[in-house]
């Protein structure tokens, strides 16, 4: 396990917000990671960022604590869709204010529950699942860039360098109401899950992160390197990153 954000050497602030959380069962552990990515200028995208894991971070305790007293609850899938559809809401009425108008933010989160993966995601944070020294990209980005690749008007090469690359197309809290992309998939011993703000994947490459797993079991210190690479290589903006491996 290892998380870390930095503000990169360009931003004033870091508005990025992260958490990793564990809530106890009675049979075993839900593990819920999460990334934000927020926007607005001034101190809003840190509020926006902050707001919204918390109100996720809310609904898992509450759903913990409803199975706890036997309730009858949704599946893991369904409670990150609400929940993202909530802070989506909360963010966008706190964004009404002037101090804070058009604030939003990226979250990209996944739980994990028995052999189990839940990912919910909404912006261009990503998460990959790594395995057997292949990673996969779990999540799209919500960009005009990736929309543009979809429909083949961008080639990838078009697409790395392009002035447009930074565009997001769906976030929390500038719209009324929002659809979260939800990605369900099986987990093995030994797979890593790797969430990461686009201050660390825009400048560290996916088969960088393979790399850097492979050399050292200390997933602190790989997440260390990551953000230290990002930096190196200008740090324009604010760098998270999460790791998280299954036991083998």
């Amino acid at each position: 396990m290892g998380h870390g954000s930095d503000a990169g050497r360009v931003r004033p602030l870091n508005e990025d917000y992260h958490r990793v959380s564990r809530f106890p069962l009675p049979r075993g552990q839900l593990l819920l990671y999460a990334v934000a990515d927020g926007m607005g200028g001034a101190a809003a995208g840190e509020v926006a960022s902050k707001m919204a894991v918390e109100v996720l971070e809310d609904a898992f305790r509450r759903y913990v604590e409803q199975l706890a007293e036997g309730v009858k609850v949704v599946p893991v899938g369904t409670l990150i869709d609400k929940a993202l559809r909530l802070a989506n809401r909360r963010i966008h009425t706190a964004a009404q204010s002037e101090n804070r108008r058009g604030m939003g933010t990226t979250l990209t989160c996944a739980a994990l529950l028995d052999d189990k993966a839940y990912v919910g995601h909404v912006g261009d944070s990503r998460a990959y699942l790594v395995r057997g020294g292949t990673i996969y990209q779990l999540t799209t980005d919500h960009s005009w860039v990736e929309e543009q690749l979809a429909k083949g008007l961008l080639t990838e090469e078009e697409a790395e360098d392009h002035e447009w690359r930074n565009l997001i197309t769906r976030v929390l809290g500038t719209r009324p109401q929002v659809v979260p992309d939800l990605i369900e998939t099986d987990v093995l011993p030994g797979d890593v899950l790797v969430l990461a703000s686009d201050g660390l994947h825009g400048q560290v490459k996916p088969e960088e992160i393979v790399t850097e797993l492979g050399r050292t079991r200390d997933r602190q210190h790989v997440v260390d390197y990551l953000i230290g690479l990002a930096n190196e290589r200008g740090g324009p903006d604010n760098i998270t990153v999460v790791i998280a491996e299954l036991p083998a």
